[in-house]
């Protein structure tokens, strides 16, 4: 959700940019109003888009582990993932703006509703012209039109209807509307306060256009300012010269141009530059290097899960694994990690053994995953994606049973994530923009697959075979380093 929010936020703002340096002083305001509602829902759309990198022939993979692991610090100060009360006030100031301007969005419906319902309309063609109380000014609503008698004077009623009669004909309602409720959503974005403000001058030159076009310049424009100073009285007339009437005044004597081509060409080159980076570009590495390298990766939303749950996927392992008579005989016990990627449709493929111990029992806990039945894939952006996990088995020797051939029986010990609370250990430094160490189970033994972000970004890796791990972040991001089952380390970067 955090990337959405910061995409959207950008592709818009970007956008908006664009349209103040090429667009503002334009007068094609059919082709103003298709930008600026179009990059807004481009903006809105752009961040759900994953398609295939444009300049990648990778197989889309995202590396997530499961099982059991810890960590503490060497070198670094650690401290558990925990909710900070700033962070929770972020969320907290959020939701109330967006719930105050909900209300206040509900409050003018109701209004306007209200309105409706009190006033005296008459049908006129598709549009019901309703009459006002004195002392409100003239507006419209979806096709309703709201006029006062006292304020629209006699020689300008029929001009201000057609003002109005232009914001029901060109659909302005459903323009605001949108916007209206875009920036409920994203009320702290500055973009979406400049978009209303624009899309509603542009709402009125568009009107004033279709009213001109059956009046003269100067006769309009007298019509328009007797109406203004009698709706608000004299004591506004000050804002004839610093509102939006004289800058419709100023429009309706330029004479219309049509847009620059090269002005066209570089939006539509922005338009494209953005898709490109936040819909068409990869965001995942290679079956070859994911999961086992230091390299950075994204990752998914929504983590893969068996049909049955977590713990059905752990009873359905240790249920299947036999303990390889070649192992025990030889006394050989330990863990094998195995590491395996569940496909968009939740059959699992890839599986091998990253790390194992030899005698049989590496083969054994490959052959029981490949036989598994399948997940839930996991999803990124709402969409079905691959994810590699890493599971490890353990096997263990119990030298107080024996079988029938007299070799000791064995014991398998599949790591559920609810019986474990130990915390990992981490020995990591942070030199020259980049995070390196090693990760470490509670026992002391080194841990591949251990799950590796950088707080604040979608950036990461995996541990290595050896558990160690390299990842670049600027020094404002920390690291967050966890496994399924154990708590969630920090490590701060002392700045």
């Amino acid at each position: 959700m955090n990337n959405y929010l910061i995409e959207l936020s950008l592709i818009h703002m970007v956008l908006m940019l664009g349209y103040w340096f090429f667009l503002r002083g334009e007068r094609q305001f059919t082709k103003l109003r298709f930008f600026l509602l179009g990059s807004t829902v481009l903006a809105l759309v752009i961040p759900l888009l994953k398609l295939p990198g444009l300049f990648s022939n990778q197989k889309s993979v995202v590396a997530l582990p499961i099982g059991d692991i810890s960590v503490e610090t060497i070198a670094v100060t650690a401290q558990l993932e925990t909710s900070y009360w700033y962070e929770d006030l972020i969320v907290w100031v959020y939701l109330f703006g967006c719930l105050f301007f909900l209300l206040k969005f509900i409050g003018s419906l109701i209004h306007l509703i209200s309105l409706i319902l009190k006033s005296k309309c008459k049908r006129v063609g598709s549009v019901n012209i309703c009459k006002l109380e004195k002392g409100q000014g003239s507006f419209s609503f979806f096709n309703w039109v709201f006029i006062n008698d006292e304020t629209a004077v006699e020689s300008g009623f029929d001009a201000i209807l057609k003002h109005e009669i232009a914001h029901v004909s060109y659909g302005h309602t459903y323009d605001l509307i949108f916007i209206e409720l875009f920036k409920i959503c994203f009320w702290w974005l500055p973009s979406a306060w400049f978009l209303q403000r624009e899309i509603r001058k542009i709402h009125e030159y568009q009107a004033d256009a279709h009213a001109l076009k059956s009046y003269s310049i100067d006769q309009y424009s007298s019509i328009l300012i007797q109406s203004t100073l009698k709706s608000h009285g004299l004591a506004l007339a000050s804002s004839f010269h610093n509102g939006l009437i004289i800058k419709r005044l100023k429009t309706m004597k330029e004479n219309v141009k049509n847009v620059s081509p090269w002005k066209i060409g570089t939006l539509s080159i922005l338009v494209i530059v953005l898709f490109v980076v936040f819909a068409c570009t990869e965001e995942t590495r290679s079956d070859e290097t994911i999961g086992m390298t230091g390299e950075t990766f994204t990752l998914v939303e929504e983590q893969p899960e068996f049909v049955g749950g977590m713990d059905g996927f752990y009873r359905f392992v240790a249920g299947e694994v036999m303990y390889p008579r070649e192992a025990r005989v030889n006394g050989v016990e330990g863990k094998v990690y195995v590491q395996f990627v569940v496909e968009k449709d939740g059959s699992l493929s890839s599986v091998e053994a990253v790390k194992g111990i030899g005698f049989g029992c590496d083969e054994e806990a490959v052959r029981v995953i490949k036989k598994s039945p399948s997940f839930n894939p996991g999803k990124q952006r709402g969409k079905p994606v691959r994810v590699r996990m890493v599971m490890p088995i353990s096997f263990q020797i119990n030298n107080d049973k024996f079988n029938a051939d007299n070799s000791p029986q064995g014991i398998i010990i599949v790591d559920n994530v609810e019986s474990k609370n130990g915390q990992l250990k981490v020995d990591a430094r942070y030199s020259n923009g980049v995070w390196s160490g090693i990760v470490y189970s509670p026992e002391g033994d080194v841990l591949p697959g251990a799950n590796i972000v950088v707080t604040g970004t979608t950036s990461g890796t995996v541990s290595d075979l050896d558990g160690s791990f390299e990842v670049k972040a600027d020094k404002v991001h920390d690291l967050n380093i966890s496994f399924v089952g154990y708590e969630s380390v920090r490590m701060v970067h002392n700045r």
